[in-house]
């Protein structure tokens, strides 16, 4: 009986299978990720909404917070920087009708050297039957790395 209890509790479940949406709205944050990766703004321009918005929450080493909002025209324009990589991992997505959110730690290098984690929130609209990102706002937190890492 033992063993057989031991059995059964060593089987796993099945593996849920993401759902199609919740993939298709990771792909175009990926695909921003990857336009910034290559310093193609055709490509990131490509995964946005016209007049996208972005916000950055930037922590001072004496801990006071600078926000800052901007277009993507106003932050990239036709020259994105070169050597910069952006990744990030356990994301949330919620999603109702053609609204969709995506919270995710991140880390973003220059030139394969770290310059700071912090969170990710992309909000996504579906137009046409494509997703698109209207707006991406983030914490950019210079000592958060080994913490976030953990998530």
């Amino acid at each position: 009986m033992l063993a057989l209890l031991l059995a059964a509790a060593l089987v796993q479940a099945p593996t849920p299978q993401a759902d199609p949406e919740d993939k298709a709205v990771l792909a175009v944050a990926q695909a921003f990720f990857d336009g910034l990766e290559k310093g193609d703004a055709a490509a990131m321009r490509a995964a946005v909404l016209p007049d996208m918005r972005m916000m950055s929450l930037t922590t001072k080493p004496d801990g006071s917070v600078v926000t800052r909002r901007f277009s993507f025209e106003e932050s990239f324009g036709a020259k994105p920087p070169t050597g910069v990589k952006e990744w990030m991992w356990s994301p949330v997505i919620i999603r109702r009708g053609a609204l969709a959110t995506v919270t995710a730690p991140y880390e973003v290098s220059a030139n394969g050297k770290t310059v700071h984690c912090g969170i990710d929130v992309f909000t996504l609209a579906r137009q046409d039957g494509a997703w698109k990102i209207a707006s991406i706002s983030w914490t950019a937190e210079p000592d958060a790395c080994p913490e976030l890492r953990k998530l």
